[in-house]
């Protein structure tokens, strides 16, 4: 019986504008090998929403015998107010001036790291809760990959990003030593400006073919 691979990511995994699907990872794993190949990607895809509604379809449902997991910077980024809290949905229903008014304000303040859309702590809960979930349901592998430390282009609009890519890759090696189902691929967390596109963000085709690479070592062809 064919095995199958679960990838699940986050826009990284995707392709866009100077990213042909037929380079993204996702693809490139699916060509290698000879198992079956799931690739659960969505964008601003955090931890969080790996437990939330119809949660399966982020695992169980696939009855995966190795999942490949790449989630991280949506949920560690700085932001300049806290996604879904009370200034958000205010501004939402304030009137256009207003709102214009009360953002050059806040963008005064710069985004910060306590406004990020997922906590440390619940980060960690987060990956630890999925790992959980994987050895329930029969995974024999679950490949954690680092956040990419961001380029140059989303270092000058988010300058506290390193921190906190740095602070969470931290807790992906923490979850990892406490899983023996759990390997860290750790190729992204020293990228520079050659891995990415222009926004310092999203993986370009080198940026993808090196994730791949490293990839590969796990899997069988």
């Amino acid at each position: 019986m064919q095995e199958t691979i679960l990838i699940v990511g986050d826009s990284l995994g995707l392709p866009r504008e100077n990213m042909p699907y037929e380079k993204t990872w996702p693809r490139l794993v699916s060509k290698f090998t000879g198992s079956h190949v799931v690739a659960k990607v969505q964008r601003a895809l955090t931890t969080a929403m790996l437990h939330s509604g119809m949660y399966q379809d982020w695992l169980e449902f696939y009855a995966p015998k190795m999942v490949m997991l790449q989630v991280g910077i949506v949920d560690c980024a700085p932001r300049y107010i806290k996604n879904g809290g009370i200034a958000m949905k205010l501004l939402g229903v304030s009137p256009g001036p207003v709102k214009s008014a009360a953002w050059k304000i806040i963008k005064k303040g710069g985004r910060q790291a306590k406004h990020a859309d997922v906590s440390p702590v619940d980060f960690e809960a987060n990956l630890k809760k999925y790992a959980d979930r994987c050895i329930k349901a029969g995974v024999q592998q679950l490949l954690l990959i680092s956040i990419a430390r961001s380029g140059s282009a989303m270092v000058k609009s988010n300058p506290g990003i390193l921190d906190q890519v740095e602070r969470y890759n931290g807790i992906i090696r923490r979850v990892a030593a406490s899983y023996p189902i759990c390997s860290v691929i750790d190729v992204l967390a020293e990228a520079d400006d050659s891995y990415f596109l222009e926004d310092g963000y999203h993986l370009n085709e080198y940026g993808n073919l090196q994730l791949f690479n490293a990839l590969i070592k796990y899997i069988n062809p």
